[in-house]
């Protein structure tokens, strides 16, 4: 059936059986063979091992009401494993826990002084160890923990980079330094990369293999999916286009980002406490020169990168694009139409505020799935489905 060594070929039939479960839920004995391409004993001595292995248990049995017995029920243990999300920001954290499943079981959130805070790694751990104990969640119990921090990491020195707001972060090997301090296998990542990775899972780029995510808030950044995968750069800095100098001399965050909207928005006439209210207010009034001169400046921020890398979609997000929605979204695409030929859709970003932290959770679940039910198996061998995080 499929060629190597008994061993692996085990592996293998295991890690699809238990993928096959994550993605159906509570299945037959049959109904796996099916799913799977095994035979009658072999679906039969993959389920006898892993429910020795206490990774699948027997979940009662089906209700069809056809002849015969009805078929013995299986499914996944969920709670043999654990995965955690954290976005870090300059003034709070936010964590999260969730099972194999994906459903979160613990939450925890808190304000912190981030540019002043000297051991903010201390920090890291309580609110994490506050988000486990949520959940009743063991730390060794942890499989993965995914942060996401405004910045980017160096991937040859670990150093956290483009975080001028987040001092106690800076100036060592944030990675290993994050690891030492949970001690569970963590990853660090960029927060508008997490953001990506969220609408890719359940978002607008569901389905989607090439995607820019535009982030307009307090910072200006880009996300970029290229072929279905995350997009770092070599030195891990791709995306920072905060102080990109733009024609007529004004730099991408001049234009886009809250501070340019608030400062635009005064300038029109259209109130506001913060960005977001006033894109609001914008699009629910006949305020038509903010909103022409915003669909402006963001065609014209993004305009470069769309020519070049020519992707499926783009996404607009973070507070001002979220506010402005599919209106805002409309507008920039008719403005991409009349100076580039190939016209990708746009739309609003759906991640809301916990977009990062949801974004962390799902990568973070990538990796504890893998490492709990991929059993040694070739990856590429074998269709890993994914499941999005619910609440």
């Amino acid at each position: 059936m499929r060629d190597g060594s008994p061993r692996v070929l085990r592996a293998m039939n295991e890690r699809a059986a238990l993928y096959a479960l994550l993605d159906a839920g509570p299945m037959s004995r049959v109904e796996l063979e099916r799913a799977i391409g095994l035979s009658k004993p072999a679906a039969a001595d993959v389920l006898a091992r892993l429910e020795r292995d206490g990774l699948v248990r027997r979940a009662g049995r089906s209700t069809s009401s056809g002849p015969g017995p009805q078929a013995q029920l299986w499914h996944l243990v969920a709670t043999t494993g654990y995965a955690v999300g954290v976005d870090v920001t300059a003034t709070a954290m936010d964590a999260a826990v969730a099972d194999l499943t994906g459903t979160v079981v613990g939450t925890y959130r808190t304000d912190w002084p981030g540019g002043t805070d000297d051991d903010p790694t201390a920090t890291l751990r309580t609110v994490v160890g506050a988000a486990l104990r949520a959940g009743g969640v063991r730390w060794r119990d942890v499989r993965h923990a995914v942060v996401g921090v405004p910045g980017s990491v160096d991937p040859d020195t670990g150093r956290l980079e483009y975080a001028p707001h987040l001092p106690g972060f800076t100036g060592f090997d944030v990675r290993a330094r994050v690891r030492s301090r949970l001690r569970v296998p963590a990853t660090v990542e960029n927060d508008v990369n997490l953001v990506a990775v969220d609408e890719l899972t359940r978002g607008r780029a569901a389905g989607r293999r090439s995607v820019l995510l535009l982030w307009m808030d307090r910072g200006v950044a880009a996300g970029l999916i290229l072929d279905g995968h995350l997009v770092r750069g070599s030195r891990g800095g791709a995306g920072e286009i905060d102080r990109v100098p733009m024609p007529g001399g004004r730099l991408v965050r001049e234009l886009v980002s809250a501070s340019a909207v608030r400062a635009l928005g005064a300038e029109s006439g259209v109130p506001g406490d913060d960005a977001a209210a006033v894109v609001r207010a914008a699009f629910g009034a006949a305020a038509g020169a903010f909103r022409g001169e915003l669909a402006d400046r963001i065609t014209a921020v993004l305009a470069m990168s769309v020519a070049a890398l020519d992707p499926e979609l783009v996404v607009l997000a973070g507070g001002i694009g979220y506010a402005g929605g599919d209106e805002l979204a409309a507008l920039v695409s008719d403005r991409l139409g009349t100076i580039l030929k190939q016209r990708p859709t746009v739309a609003s970003g759906t991640g809301g505020a916990e977009a990062v932290r949801h974004g962390a959770l799902q990568a973070a679940l990538r990796q504890a799935r893998e490492t709990v039910l991929g059993r040694g198996a070739p990856v590429s061998t074998v269709d890993s489905p994914e499941r999005a995080v619910t609440e």
